[in-house]
């Protein structure tokens, strides 16, 4: 929605930013030299419209979703990492709230950034895993609402950067089609294989810069004869730091607030050194040189560290720009630290006590970091926990935003919590299903966590305050439970014509 600018800027006086896009706009955009000159441009090149007459003063917060990928429970210092070190992760476990027992969406990546933008769990959402019977990604539909378009009408600006994997050029889960101001990434899995990416692509929705009025996807970068030297995270932080300066709260725009969802491609596969990767990458992480670790392992200690320090430039950002007190920042992760023939989590326990890795519906697989920080609001150093699930997010944001008409979902929202005020809303249990490797179940009611790894398995029952672990199954030894948990798991989900069960 565009409203009009405000008096002052009306008399002939362009914003400085719609300047430097009319000088800069032919810069090629080819040139690996010229890509931060070109990242300035792409999002600074819109000046933000006035917002509709707010106070004259911050009412709302802005809102920061920053989503690693196969971050582990226990890759941070504040949850007990200790071969090395996380500064500025821990910086919001200081200042904020780190809850003990938060999940994942899903043991898939795709599925768990869909329970996050939905609010539904995997029996009731589109995606439920990273691919379909057909191989194929399975896209949002229009119909599949997010939260995008509810805090566009909140009077938010709107951004996301980085990994998206909710649908591919052409259809309607690119995040255009979802309602984003704003958007720099990588649309589908298959772009993020490494963290040099061929294409590095954005949404430009007035048409300034590209032509291509037929796709949404349009390339700001492409490798030229392999010679990329930025690295995605890079991007993606310099990105994100643009972002915070032009849709910055101002007087002229009646402090209009802004949402961001960043969501990062490390530690995934480490700092690996990619098809596309300079010179300066490939002998290895120089941090963790001394250390006689596997190579594996001191690549993915280095892609955490390269992420605490991205998180720790954006939160110097916004204290340079006097912006944290207004800023809620959320930091979690899509899913578990993965195991695979170079990394075990075992290394560095970056699953923490639990049992299993990414794909596991164990807590293992489940289980991730949650930290939260809003300056004045939230108890430093405070500890959470309760409960909570990635779906819970759609629920937070509607009422940190002020939304009052949003669609009912399966998460609630964690406000109270985070202000230390007593929850009214209650919920039965935790759901999640599994398709990757054939049709799994898993539910939490209670403290009791009940596991169907297979379609035709007898359900497995473990007690989480006794066991967190999973290491004892006793279903025989508490029937009345597993039978009330098998009731529970019958209306857990509805059919899907995408993600059959297999039953008959």
């Amino acid at each position: 929605m565009n409203f009009p600018r405000p008096a002052q800027r009306s008399a002939g006086v362009q914003p400085a930013c719609a300047r430097r896009v009319r000088r800069n706009r032919r810069l090629d955009t080819g040139a690996p030299a010229r890509l931060g000159w070109l990242l300035l441009l792409l999002l600074a090149w819109h000046c933000p419209a006035a917002a509709p007459a707010w106070p004259t003063n911050q009412t709302r917060p802005n809102i920061v979703i920053i989503l690693a990928d196969d971050l582990g429970w226990g890759d941070l210092s504040c949850y007990g990492q200790r071969k090395f070190s996380t500064p500025n992760l821990d910086r919001l476990a200081q200042e904020g709230m780190r809850f003990t027992q938060a999940y994942a969406g899903s043991p898939s990546g795709a599925a768990a950034r869909g329970t996050l933008f939905t609010g539904r769990h995997t029996g009731h959402a589109r995606i439920r895993g990273n691919h379909g019977p057909d191989g194929h990604s399975v896209a949002l539909r229009a119909e599949d609402a997010t939260f995008l378009p509810l805090l566009k009408r909140a009077g938010y600006s709107t951004g996301v950067i980085g990994k998206w994997g909710l649908g591919g050029d052409g259809t309607t889960g690119t995040p255009a089609g979802q309602g984003v101001d704003q958007w720099l990434g990588l649309l589908e899995l298959r772009h993020a294989t490494n963290q040099f990416p061929a294409v590095v692509a954005r949404f430009d929705p007035k048409q300034t810069i590209f032509t291509n009025a037929a796709s949404y996807y349009q390339p700001i970068y492409e490798n030229q004869n392999g010679a990329q030297a930025r690295h995605a995270q890079d991007i993606f932080t310099f990105a994100a730091s643009n972002y915070f300066r032009v849709y910055q709260p101002a007087e002229w725009s009646r402090f209009r607030p802004f949402f961001l969802h960043l969501a990062f491609t490390l530690p995934n596969a480490g700092e690996e050194p990619g098809t596309n990767a300079p010179a300066k990458y490939l002998p290895g992480p120089a941090r963790f040189a001394k250390e006689k670790w596997p190579e594996a392992e001191r690549r993915k200690a280095a892609a955490i560290a390269h992420l605490d320090a991205s998180v720790g430039q954006l939160l110097k950002q916004l204290d340079d720009t006097k912006l944290t007190e207004h800023t809620v920042v959320f930091l979690t992760s899509d899913n578990a630290a993965q195991k695979d023939g170079l990394c075990d989590p075992a290394f560095f326990a970056s699953n923490g006590p639990f049992r299993g890795a990414k794909g596991d519906l164990t807590e293992g697989g489940l289980r991730v970091p949650l930290l939260v920080r809003w300056p004045g609001r939230i108890k430093p150093a405070s500890t959470n926990d309760q409960p909570a699930a990635a779906w819970d997010l759609f629920a937070t944001v509607a009422e940190l935003a002020g939304v009052t008409n949003a669609p009912p979902t399966d998460g609630l929202s964690l406000v109270p919590a985070l202000l230390g005020r007593p929850t009214k809303a209650t919920r039965e249990f935790l759901y999640w299903e599994a398709h990757e490797r054939g049709f799994a179940q898993a539910i939490r009611a209670g403290d009791w966590k009940g596991i169907r790894p297979r379609l035709d398995a007898p359900l497995e029952l473990y007690h989480l305050a006794r066991d967190p672990g999973e290491a004892r199954n006793v279903a025989a030894d508490y029937p009345a439970v597993v039978k009330h948990l098998e009731t529970l798991l019958k209306s857990a989900r509805t059919e899907s014509n995408v993600w059959a069960t297999g039953r008959k």
